[in-house]
């Protein structure tokens, strides 16, 4: 809405010009002063659109104010009213540009003519104003995106006054999951500057990144600038349902050297994949996980590990190693994607192989979706699923008197923490202890022993990761009755003590809740 400032030394022809502008309805908002003295106070902290001067008045005239507020808003709209009809004043009032000199009393339809004349004037250059700035604002969008994306020559910016720095001091990369951007409308560009508290540049990249570009000096300290992308991240969760993930580099970057910019911030976007649970990413990413230990395990072993559960049907060792896998690559942001998809498709594909319902497109379906993943616990998810579908072919395939393997199994999952011994389950299912012994390796590929050891790790895996008992509780609740052995054992199976298996799962629990 326009603002049109009133001044004349009666109250009651401010009163009266008020009266008129709300009778025609011009959409204003009026404020008023009673001497030119206290209006150029008030036009020293403000603008206004238009100016409505009498020009006999106390302390400054109205030609002596039009003087000093055309100098601070040259482009004001300036309207002189006065009950003199003086040539000098109409002379002078001419040379100082005023859009029009009305002559009291006032008559109305000169009035209201010159009012619509001078709002019209003032919203044909509103309109051009806004258009202008569209322009010059497109401009700088096309000028960053060709900079940031080293596409062709450096654009030339001269003869545009674009408002673009020498340098800007941090770039934050935003990332969505798939075509984000194709369903949300320019209100989202408002909303996210809206979040910031500080001047920054924003520029779509494409359906699903865009840039932030903080100019100058920084505003806000290194260290909040993580604070502001999670910042970011909570408050584009809350009102569009999706996580956004950002991507930041705090180095002073000149203009010219915005295309070596991405390819860092789309690099430490990829520990998207190593780093379940987390939304911001920077060069602190790399400082702080790649020198974490973890088993000093060559990728051959652990597959010849897995094929050996495979052939012998050992459903546990083959969890155990699959794990075992996946927590050699979890959280370690220097290996490639790319191989570690290989690594993992190479065992779906030992998986499927063993799984007779299997055909060639669940094959390639399930491969693709590994190479498809952004998250490595989605790897671990796809390849469990096929080992699980593998249990339940192995489980068709037994024959029907399999009853007594079932109820051996049965039993040594509810009493692994007892002393088990191969005469106690075999007088359990009214068997010999030679025969069950032969019967269940036969069935199951896998001896009595391993079984209840399989188990008894498995629980022992489960008790470290969900609760805070002691290690030598965990050994007996378990069946095992020394710790030294126990411990010896639960490395053999898992590759860390457990204790060190302990330590590593709080970590990541701890940094998922960061």
């Amino acid at each position: 809405m326009l603002t049109m400032l009133i001044v004349d030394d009666h109250e009651e022809e401010r009163e009266g010009i008020s009266f008129l502008i709300q009778e025609l309805g011009f959409p204003l908002k009026l404020e008023t002063a009673d001497n030119g003295r206290k209006a150029l106070d008030y036009l020293e902290q403000q603008s206004v659109d238009i100016l409505f001067t009498d020009v006999r008045m106390p302390l400054m005239d109205g030609l002596q104010l039009t003087t000093e507020v055309l100098k601070l808003h040259p482009n004001m709209k300036v309207i002189l009213f006065s009950g003199f009809a003086e040539f000098e004043y109409a002379k002078t009032a001419i040379a100082l540009g005023v859009s029009d000199y009305l002559l009291k009393p006032v008559n109305v339809e000169a009035f209201r003519n010159t009012m619509e004349r001078v709002i019209g004037e003032l919203t044909e250059r509103q309109h051009k104003d806004e258009a202008s700035q569209m322009k010059q604002a497109l401009v700088k969008k096309h000028i960053l995106f060709t900079l940031v994306n080293g596409i062709g020559e450096q654009p030339s910016i001269k003869g545009f006054s674009l408002g673009l720095p020498t340098h800007y001091h941090t770039v934050m990369l935003l990332e969505f999951e798939k075509d984000f951007f194709e369903n949300v409308g320019s209100e989202f560009e408002d909303f996210l500057l809206s979040l910031l508290g500080c001047p920054a540049d924003y520029l779509n990249l494409n359906g699903c990144q865009s840039l932030l570009l903080f100019p100058g000096h920084a505003m806000i300290s290194p260290i909040s600038y993580r604070e502001l992308a999670m910042c970011i991240h909570d408050h584009i969760l809350i009102k569009y349902r999706v996580n956004c993930y950002l991507a930041i580099n705090e180095e002073l970057t000149a203009l010219q050297d915005l295309a070596g910019i991405l390819p860092q911030l789309e690099k430490w976007m990829e520990y998207r994949f190593f780093l379940p649970d987390t939304f911001v990413f920077d060069a602190k990413n790399e400082l702080i996980f790649s020198d974490q230990g973890f088993p000093n395990l060559a990728d051959n072993h652990i597959l010849e590990q897995i094929r050996s559960s495979l052939k012998d049907r050992d459903h546990f060792s083959l969890i155990a190693n699959t794990e075992l896998l996946y927590q050699k690559y979890f959280r370690q942001v220097q290996f490639s994607q790319l191989y570690v998809k290989h690594t993992f498709s190479t065992v779906y594909q030992e998986v499927m192989r063993f799984t007779t319902t299997a055909s060639e497109m669940d094959l390639n379906r399930g491969i693709e979706r590994i190479y498809m993943s952004e998250d490595l616990r989605d790897i671990k998810a796809i390849i469990i699923e096929g080992i699980t579908r593998l249990e339940q072919n192995f489980n068709q395939m037994e024959p029907a008197h399999n009853h007594d393997i079932s109820a051996t199994k049965q039993y040594i999952e509810e009493n692994y923490a007892d002393d088990l011994s191969l005469e106690l389950l075999a007088t359990k299912v009214y068997l010999s202890p030679h025969y069950l012994s032969s019967m269940f390796k036969r069935q199951t590929g896998c001896g009595l022993n391993k079984y209840i050891k399989n188990v008894r790790m498995q629980k022992a895996k489960e008790m470290l990761t969900n609760t805070h008992l002691k290690i030598s509780d965990i050994c007996s609740a378990v069946g095992y009755r020394n710790i030294s052995y126990f411990c010896q054992n639960f490395r053999d199976f898992y590759g860390h003590t457990p204790e060190k298996f302990r330590q590593s799962n709080q970590k990541s629990l701890d940094y998922g809740e960061n």
